[in-house]
């Protein structure tokens, strides 16, 4: 097999039976609508993937670095970083940037979703793409994190 061949798995789900073990055993409807749910394209995956690249990300950069500097010992360690953390930080914002503040189900899945974790990693992603003068994509982080925040918010009756 040649190096660099990928292999991708979609993973599909039927969600009434995930449980199908605690089904009812009185429940004899033969009218059940299975529903196949493509969990690549759900928007707490969106969520899930970018809060733990950023968050993990210094993890991941010091495993690249490692790597490197096995291979080669008058490797810039400094650049490599720099190309390692933007490298993590955009591919981050490729799950976020999937986020449509239009569309009910992601509005919804995201105010359940969002956590601490999740808006810590949208302000590191907007301290480093400002850095980097992207403002196109803070400007998508920054809507997606005031959305949560301003939501969050409990406002007196």
């Amino acid at each position: 097999m040649p190096y660099g061949v990928l292999f991708l798995f979609i993973i599909y789900m039927d969600p009434s039976t995930v449980f199908g073990l605690f089904e009812d055993p009185e429940d004899k409807s033969q009218d059940k609508v299975k529903e196949l749910v493509d969990f690549k394209d759900h928007p707490y995956v969106y969520m899930g993937m970018f809060t733990r690249i950023i968050l993990r990300g210094d993890v991941l950069n010091d495993q690249v670095l490692k790597f490197f500097s096995e291979i080669n010992r008058e490797l810039d360690k400094e650049s490599l970083q720099n190309v390692n953390k933007n490298l993590i930080y955009t591919r981050a914002y490729s799950y976020i940037s999937q986020l449509d503040l239009s569309r009910f189900f992601h509005v919804e899945t995201l105010l359940d979703k969002a956590d601490h974790n999740f808006l810590t990693a949208c302000s590191m992603s907007i301290d480093h793409f400002t850095q980097l003068e992207e403002y196109e994509k803070c400007s998508v982080l920054k809507k997606i994190k005031d959305f949560v925040e301003f939501s969050q918010k409990k406002l007196p009756l």
